[in-house]
């Protein structure tokens, strides 16, 4: 009841208010709250498991040779701590999740084993990551390297005003989801997957611009290209 108390349009008003010098922000708040009639999104925030409960993950984890650098590159310590990595190997898995979530939304079923390989070895995940809003351009695939994802592990904030310029928009999107669609039917752990998934995306936007702080804009180009994810077609593209 206290969330409903606060409408998803004021937020989205003083959410615009406080960050009123950050370019791209409107389009970015009008773009989040046209999400309450994508049928797309309202699927991906009721979703438990993207994947059919007859699938063995364990004889199904699919691990790719993008997978394998990454795990070389990025720390896998299991804790959130004041000095640990911005980002994780855990973060990093959150791309799969959403490819993999926006497509079994898309094909209209669940995943089965097939759809896990397809999915694990399509170009989409390092399209996203290394192409973010152009990862649906007629552009070859650039695969993250190495170095890319040893710089990735290193990024922070550039600031506490990113830090909580990237809390805001993430409350937005939970805000919107909670009046829209009930507390009931929304997965509670699906807006924490969510925010690592645009953080993820945000490091991703510093390192390509060849930076190892996340600001601003890095966060606003994360959510565009989130954003444009779930707009856009991508079963022909797994």
């Amino acid at each position: 009841m206290f969330l409903r108390a606060e409408p998803t349009n004021e937020v989205a008003k003083s959410l615009l208010c406080d960050f009123s010098d950050v370019d791209g922000l409107k389009e970015v708040v009008d773009s989040v709250l046209n999400l309450e009639d994508s049928e797309v999104y309202e699927k991906l925030v009721k979703i438990d498991m993207p994947v059919d409960s007859g699938v063995n993950l364990k004889e199904n984890l699919n691990v790719t040779s993008l997978d394998e650098v990454a795990e070389d590159n990025l720390s896998n310590f299991p804790l959130r701590l004041p000095l640990t990595p911005l980002i994780s190997i855990k973060d990093y898995f959150t791309v799969g999740f959403f490819v993999g979530a926006i497509y079994s939304v898309e094909i209209g079923h669940k995943l089965y084993e097939e759809d896990l390989s397809r999915v694990a070895h399509s170009k989409m995940i390092p399209r996203i990551l290394s192409m973010l809003e152009d990862f649906n351009s007629n552009l070859e695939t650039p695969l993250p390297t190495a170095e890319f994802f040893k710089r990735l592990g290193k990024v922070k904030w550039q600031d506490k005003k990113v830090k909580k310029f990237i809390e805001d928009l993430s409350n937005l999107h939970f805000i919107l989801a909670f009046n829209k669609w009930g507390g009931k039917n929304v997965d509670w752990n699906f807006p924490i997957t969510e925010k690592t998934f645009i953080k993820l995306l945000a490091g991703c936007s510093a390192v390509l611009d060849g930076r190892d702080r996340i600001c601003v804009d890095d966060v606003v180009r994360a959510n565009k290209t989130y954003l444009k994810l779930i707009d856009t077609d991508i079963s022909e593209m797994v």
